[in-house]
């Protein structure tokens, strides 16, 4: 099996785990509820909202995870779209979503928190 269809199996496995995962946490919420104590109240509305982050990120993890999955299909998987060298193996394993090499993505960070 070669490397690039052990990363697209992995990408696979965690789309399912993310999809069921997903279908999980599609409780109905609860309607946003009127407490007659403040603390009450923040802690409902605390919930809600962080509920709805950890939605939002599902989101955005699913959707990375879709993109690496077309792009196994093409040349493109495995290079860093900064510098466009190809992205270390072990780099992929840990990571198969990733689209920057370690020492550009170290850069753009760097750049970031200067700002």
């Amino acid at each position: 099996m070669t490397k690039r269809v052990r990363l697209r199996e992995e990408l696979s496995r965690q789309r399912t785990s993310l999809l069921t995962e997903w279908n999980f946490s599609l409780v109905p919420p609860s309607e946003r509820a009127c407490y007659a104590d403040p603390a009450d109240q923040a802690s409902n509305d605390f919930e809600q909202d962080l509920a709805i982050q950890v939605r939002t990120r599902m989101i955005a993890r699913l959707k990375r995870i879709e993109r690496a999955l077309q792009l196994t299909q093409t040349k493109s998987y495995g290079c860093c779209r900064r510098c466009r060298k190809a992205i270390p193996y072990a780099r992929l394993t840990v990571q198969p979503d990733t689209l920057f090499c370690v020492s550009c993505l170290a850069r753009m960070e760097r750049k970031h928190y200067r700002h």
